[in-house]
């Protein structure tokens, strides 16, 4: 039961912002009440009551808020190995991922009864958390199952999104996520786009609040996880990254983990090992 998932239900005024951050895990974002506008890599959503966005692994994401509003939302966190080992959840979220790639969102909006709905089944969910026996994990279980399914049903039913109009640091965000391992440096970038680089320097920061270095840092370390969750070494990973030394994989790797190459291997090693060891 350790370590499946996770939910919370904040409600606050936030002044300070939210820098661009990713997870290791799904997270399912329900809206209810403020002022947001939220980024997910390179896509902007103006949010709204009953909006659902549903965030992969790895994807680098965070809310601006405009003004000082009650910020008013549930997070649910489904982990990767939990979903793995759920043929259910593993097979809802599977088709979500489908359905936002064939929908060109990953945004869908809930109203009326349809919110209702939803809106007790996250808090039937927050109810049972943390679940203190197999009753109230099963009863987790279910609600996640149905929260999952009501999400997908309302992406059969939405239309699909239009394209949103193209921006530089939309472009340049596709343009370094399409070689992450390669991705250009900043003056390559303003050349690209026929920008000076101090432009493009102020305008991403002011969309991602980092810098194109930094942002560029986020996504080689998040490609690095999943190359090692895959087997691969370490010094092969930070080739595989495009790191000039892996004197400069170990420093970014542990300044965003908080853990060294290697530690993340054995942590990997341990988590699976307990997992098949609980299976059995």
């Amino acid at each position: 039961m350790k370590n499946c998932f996770q939910i919370s239900h904040n409600k606050d005024n936030y002044t300070k912002p939210i820098y661009f951050h990713s997870h290791d895990f799904y997270e399912i974002y329900f809206f209810v009440d403020g002022n947001v506008k939220y980024y997910v890599e390179n896509e902007s959503f103006t949010l709204s009551k009953g909006d659902v966005l549903v965030i992969p692994p790895g994807k680098l994401h965070r809310p601006v808020f405009e003004g000082e509003y009650p910020y008013d939302r549930y997070v649910l966190w489904i982990y990767g190995h939990y979903a793995a080992g759920n043929e259910g959840i593993s097979g809802f979220i599977s088709e979500i991922n489908r359905m936002t790639a064939e929908k060109n969102t990953r945004r869908v909006s809930f109203e009326g009864e349809a919110l209702r709905g939803l809106t007790a089944l996250f808090d039937k969910l927050l109810g049972v958390f943390p679940p203190e026996n197999t009753l109230s994990f099963c009863i987790a279980e279910s609600c996640i199952s149905l929260i999952l399914g009501d999400i997908l049903e309302s992406f059969r039913a939405a239309p699909a999104a239009a394209e949103q109009p193209p921006d530089l640091i939309r472009q340049v965000i596709s343009r370094i996520n399409r070689s992450v391992a390669d991705a250009p440096s900043l003056e390559q970038l303003s050349a690209e786009f026929f920008v000076s680089k101090y432009y493009l320097s102020h305008k991403f920061r002011e969309h991602t609040r980092t810098t194109v270095h930094q942002y560029i840092l986020m996504k080689k370390v998040n490609l690095a996880k999943e190359l090692l969750e895959c087997g691969e070494p370490p010094k092969t990973v930070c080739d595989m990254c495009g790191f000039s030394t892996y004197s400069n994989f170990y420093k970014a790797f542990t300044r965003q983990t908080g853990i060294s190459p290697r530690e993340f291997v054995q942590q990997n090693e341990r988590h699976f090992t307990s997992e098949i060891t609980s299976r059995q």
